[in-house]
C-alpha cells in the first residue's frame, strides 16, 4: 500500500514536471501560462489563520534499522515521513507539484539529536480541494537514550519524536496516519528482535518558550538477542570459574600444584576479560554482565586464597584440617556460584 502510494506520487511528480514546464524557478515563460505557477499564497501564514488549529496527519515508516550503538546511544535508521494537511488556498493548483518553500508547511523536525540525510526533493503534491502531501526520506543516526543496566538481557522502547517548534498547540494539531506508520518486515539488524512499531501524539510544554506544542512519537520496541553473550562471554567465564575448583580435589600436600592451578585460573580470567572489553559497553554504572564478571572474578580469587590457606595449614603439619577445608570447598564454592549466577542473571 505504502509503496504503491509513494509510486503514484512520484509518478505524479514526474508528470507534473513534464506538463507544468518551467514553473517555480524558471522565468522564460510568461506568468499565467503555466497552470502550476503558484502566486501569492502567503507562505508564512498558516491556513485558516484566525480559526481552529490546522490538522497535520503524520506517518513515519521504518524502512530499515541498520544498527543500535550502545556506546554512542544512537540508532541508525532509514525513515519515510509523510505529512498531510489541507490548504484551501492551493485548490486551484490541483495535481501540481510545488516547492515546499513556496507554500505554508508545518516544518516538523526530529527532537532526537543526530544527523540525518534527506534523499527526496523538498516538494509537496497538491490534490483535490487543496489537500497537500509531503514525502521525505531520512537516513542517519538519531539519539536513542538507552538504560543498559540489564545488558545483555535488556529490552527497550526507542522513541523518535517529531515536533514543530514554530506553531503552538493552538495553531497546529498533529494526528497519526495509521496507514503509513509502521515498519518494513525485513530489517537489516541481526542482534536485536524488533517488535511492532506504533505511534502516538501528545502535547508537550517547553518551559524555555512557555508554550505548549504537539509531538508525534514513533515507538520502536526492541529486545536484544542475548545468546551471543551467553556463548561468547558467560559460558567461558563459567568454565574458568569451574576450573578454579579443581584445586579442591588435589591433595593439600601438593601445594605447588594447587597454587599453580589457582594462579592460572585467575590469570586466564583476567586475560579473557581484557579480550572481551570491546563487546561490553563502557558505562558509568554496572550492568548485569558487569556484575556477573565481577562476582566470578571474586570467586576465582577466593579459590586462590583458599589454596594459600590450605598450603599454610600443611606447612604447619595440619594436613587433616586442610583436607577438611578442601572437602567443604568442593560443595560451598559451586553452591555459592550457582546462587550468585541465579540472582544476577535471572533477576
Amino acid at each position: 500500500m505504502i509503496a504503491e502510494r509513494l509510486g503514484r506520487v512520484l509518478a505524479g511528480l514526474l508528470l507534473s514536471l513534464l506538463s507544468c514546464g518551467t514553473a517555480f524557478g524558471q522565468t522564460d515563460q510568461a506568468d499565467g501560462d503555466d497552470p502550476c505557477s503558484v502566486v501569492d499564497v502567503r507562505a508564512s501564514e498558516r491556513p485558516n489563520a484566525d480559526g481552529l488549529p490546522i490538522e497535520i496527519s503524520v506517518g513515519v515508516r521504518l524502512g530499515d534499522l541498520r544498527s543500535i550503538d550502545d556506546i554512542e546511544q544512537t540508532l541508525t535508521v532509514d525513515l519515510l515521513v509523510v505529512q498531510s494537511w489541507t490548504d484551501p488556498r492551493l485548490a486551484p493548483w490541483e495535481g501540481c507539484t510545488v516547492p515546499l518553500d513556496s507554500i505554508w508547511s508545518p516544518r516538523l523536525a526530529f527532537v532526537n539529536s543526530g544527523r540525518l540525510i534527506e534523499s527526496l526533493p523538498e516538494v509537496a503534491y497538491v490534490e483535490t480541494g487543496g489537500d497537500v502531501t509531503f514525502y521525505q526520506r531520512y537516513y542517519g543516526a538519531l539519539a536513542s537514550y538507552e538504560d543498559l543496566r540489564d545488558f545483555p538481557f535488556d529490552s527497550h522502547v526507542f522513541e523518535l519524536s517529531l515536533l514543530s517548534y514554530r506553531w503552538s498547540a493552538d495553531e497546529l494539531e498533529l494526528t497519526v496516519n495509521r496507514e503509513v506508520t509502521g515498519r518494513r518486515d525485513l530489517l537489516d539488524i541481526s542482534d536485536w528482535t524488533i517488535g511492532e512499531v506504533t505511534a502516538s501524539v501528545q502535547q508537550q510544554v517547553f518551559e524555555a518558550f512557555d508554550t505548549q506544542f504537539w509531538r508525534y512519537d514513533l515507538k520502536i520496541p526492541a529486545t536484544r538477542i542475548w545468546s551471543y553473550y551467553v556463548w561468547k562471554v558467560i559460558l567461558p567465564i563459567t568454565l574458568i570459574v569451574a576450573m578454579s575448583w579443581c584445586v579442591f580435589w588435589i591433595d593439600p600436600s601438593h601445594f605447588g600444584t594447587q597454587i599453580g592451578l589457582s594462579a592460572t585460573s585467575m590469570l586466564t580470567l583476567i586475560a579473557f576479560i581484557f579480550a572481551t572489553t570491546n563487546i561490553i559497553p563502557r558505562l558509568g554504572y554496572f550492568t548485569t554482565l558487569d556484575r556477573f564478571i565481577m562476582g566470578s572474578t571474586v570467586l576465582v580469587f577466593l579459590a586462590l586464597v583458599q589454596s594459600v590457606g590450605t598450603t599454610y595449614l600443611v606447612s604447619r603439619g595440619k594436613e587433616r584440617p586442610a583436607a577438611i577445608v578442601d572437602r567443604t570447598s568442593r560443595l560451598m564454592f559451586p553452591a555459592a556460584f550457582a546462587v550468585f549466577a541465579y540472582v544476577v542473571l535471572a533477576h
